[in-house]
């Protein structure tokens, strides 16, 4: 019987909806206050929001570099007669890095969005 209390709470917690209302007394209260925490965190918050912005320009950044590889490829093999061997190696080099930077970039970009890694 206890197992089939604590089943029903249990469901009834989960499928049940969740309304939270308040006065309106409450809130004219309130609102000035929560005006003036937006001024103080507004800067906070702009500068979070540059940061995971500037982060994910560099997984953009290094999800295209991934391209270089079969670039480089082609410029090894087609391109070779017309000098674009050491350029198809740099391309090769980086194309097989840029994986691992991106591997690396997008763990950062839940720090930089809480204003961790590239922000000012």
């Amino acid at each position: 019987m206890k197992k089939f209390l604590l089943i029903l709470l249990l469901a009834a917690g989960i499928f049940l909806p969740r309304t939270a209302k308040a006065e309106p007394v409450t809130m004219i209260l309130l609102a000035p206050v929560a005006l003036e925490a937006a001024k103080i965190a507004s800067p906070y918050a702009i500068s979070a929001l540059r940061s995971g912005g500037l982060q994910l320009y560099e997984v953009g950044k290094d999800a295209g570099n991934i391209l270089l590889l079969p670039l480089g490829i082609l410029q090894i093999t087609a391109g070779a007669p017309f000098g674009l061997f050491g350029q198809g190696v740099e391309n090769i080099a980086m194309g097989l890095a840029a994986p691992f930077q991106l591997v690396g970039d997008l763990l950062l970009v839940p720090w930089c969005f809480i204003g961790g890694a590239m922000g000012t």
